[in-house]
């Protein structure tokens, strides 16, 4: 299976630079949001060999307005002039009504029903156009009834869907707000028994989603997954929170990590593609890190720490 990344560029360490030393640990793929930053990762992806799944914003208020005002012709038309191998266009991301608080946010049937609309329109467009290229959506959790079954209104976005994307990750809710996430992280590196729990619950709820994706005969792949390395922080300045890691206990555990996610698409028969790491290098710019969700522990995702450095040997890990 692949291996991707998103990648940031909000600091002075050129995206060429990040693309190629990813290249080297064994990352063939990148991820992006908007079309406008694609632009950015284009030449980097270019001298890298490597290939891009593409993203067009959805706005959710206007999707419910008008499904009609979200189908992007032109940047369909925009990512295949690019140049670039596409594994995929990702219309919308992790869609919510009721806002991003935790306990108010929900996908819901109206979303689906538009969103269903959107990509059913891209698919017969780029058919007319000569196109292959997969259409999907990036689902987060909230889709599952507590069943860990997709609610009934899904089907008809998954049937529109070529390829199912599914932003999943080893930690529950209390390991991704307020400051208190530290000490989660730190539980998830060096507890035994929270690390087990954690695994074994993703583990479980990753091999429902593709049993049930296994049914209606598609695809899927990891749109996002990853967990942090910190087990502190400190602070520099006012705003500026710097994650405290420990590189060779977070490689231990990603070794484990992955091996789950290659046993789970072995016994899928291939059926999960590829897995996108959130994120390559840590981001000590989230804006997830001040705004309402209140999550901190969004600058230690990285693979490698804020400089660009490794935490640990990926390419041993990835193979």
């Amino acid at each position: 299976m692949k291996f991707g990344a998103w990648f940031h560029g909000y600091d002075d360490l050129p995206l060429e630079q990040q693309l190629a030393m990813a290249r080297a640990a064994g990352i063939c793929s990148a991820r992006s949001y908007s079309f406008d930053y694609a632009q950015k990762l284009a030449p980097g992806l270019q001298q890298n060999d490597m290939s891009l799944l593409a993203g067009i914003h959805v706005d959710a208020r206007a999707l419910l307005a008008d499904w009609r005002s979200q189908f992007r012709p032109d940047l369909l038309e925009a990512y295949h002039a690019l140049g670039v191998p596409l594994e995929a266009i990702c219309i919308g991301n992790e869609l919510r009504e009721g806002g991003d608080c935790p306990d108010v946010k929900r996908f819901t049937a109206r979303l689906a029903f538009g969103l269903a609309n959107v990509i059913r329109a891209s698919r017969q467009w780029l058919d007319e156009h000569g196109f292959s290229t997969p259409l999907t959506y990036a689902i987060e959790e909230i889709v599952y009834d507590p069943g860990l079954n997709f609610y009934e209104f899904m089907h008809p976005l998954l049937d529109a869907c070529d390829i199912v994307a599914i932003n999943a990750y080893p930690m529950g809710n209390a390991a991704w707000f307020t400051y208190d996430a530290f000490a989660e992280s730190r539980r998830f590196l060096f507890d035994p028994r929270t690390r087990n729990d954690r695994l074994a619950a993703f583990n479980y709820r990753l091999r429902r989603a593709l049993t049930q994706i296994e049914a209606i005969g598609k695809p899927a792949l990891l749109s996002e997954t990853g967990f942090p390395s910190a087990i502190g922080y400190h602070r520099e300045g006012e705003r500026l929170i710097v994650p405290e890691s420990d590189g060779e206990r977070y490689g231990q555990v990603m070794a484990e990590f992955v091996g789950i996610i290659r046993q789970i698409s072995s016994d899928y028969g291939g059926r999960l593609q590829a897995a996108y790491f959130y994120e390559w290098r840590d981001n000590l710019y989230h804006a997830k890190i001040w705004n309402i969700e209140n999550s901190p522990i969004h600058t230690a995702f990285g693979l490698c720490d804020h400089t660009g450095r490794p935490k640990f040997d990926i390419r041993q890990i990835l193979g």
